[in-house]
């Protein structure tokens, strides 16, 4: 039986074009190991000293991969800060909500915050100028502050939690939560950030695990009792 010409020619399958610029399955490793190797990098170099192809090469992915997700190193400079501070708020968060005393919780705060910025020394600098500067310059041309004004709402919530303890009498329950947020941010990063000064001060060949406990005992203490708390006496 004889078939036709046409008949005898395989259909095409029409393929699903994907997005431009789209990575292909293989190659896709998701945002988390572009993230996770910028920060490995940011506790050694400063924003400024980060390449892409540092970062590519860290996460074993091709820049373009970078670009797709991220579109630049602003891009991803951006990401690298709102992921930093929301594990670290998430940690504060998880940690108010465990059972401990006013004085722990404190102390805890201090110890993540001043934690984070010696892990990554240039932190202050990357949301300063990736989240807030950059979003307020956004803001002039009519795009609304997302970012900063999620980070300042959740860091709010956290030092209200502390200001509603059942520990806190009655006049530090009056406490204005924003200007007790800029003191606890403020004093985490002035010492966390001040070095030179600190060397003057204790000398070179201070400890800083000691020092830093020391301080952060003292700002505890000290914000206990402008809470009108009690300390256990540490």
């Amino acid at each position: 039986m004889l078939h036709s010409a046409g008949s005898s020619k395989k259909k095409k399958v029409a393929s699903t074009p994907r997005n431009a610029g789209r990575p292909l399955e293989k190659d896709s490793v998701g945002r988390t190991a572009i993230l996770e190797a910028a920060i490995v990098l940011l506790r050694g170099k400063t924003p400024e000293e980060l390449t892409l192809v540092d970062v590519a090469a860290l996460a074993k992915v091709d820049r373009a991969l970078i670009r797709y997700y991220f579109t630049d190193k602003a891009g991803l400079l951006k990401a690298v800060a709102i992921n930093v501070m929301d594990e670290l708020q998430g940690r504060s968060q998880a940690m108010l909500l465990q059972e401990g005393s006013l004085e722990e919780k404190i102390r805890k705060r201090f110890e993540l915050l001043i934690g984070i910025m010696h892990e990554i020394p240039q932190f202050t600098q990357l949301v300063f100028k990736e989240i807030y500067y950059a979003e307020n310059a956004q803001e002039a041309h009519g795009d609304a502050p997302v970012a900063s004004q999620h980070i300042v709402g959740r860091g709010l919530v956290l030092t209200k939690a502390l200001i509603d303890s059942v520990e806190v009498d009655a006049i530090g329950h009056e406490m204005d939560p924003r200007f007790l947020h800029l003191m606890i941010l403020g004093s985490s990063i002035f010492f966390a950030t001040s070095q030179p000064l600190l060397q003057v001060m204790f000398g070179e060949g201070f400890d800083r695990k000691e020092l830093t406990d020391r301080y952060i005992d003292f700002a505890t203490k000290v914000l206990l009792r402008g809470l009108g708390a009690s300390s256990r006496g540490r």
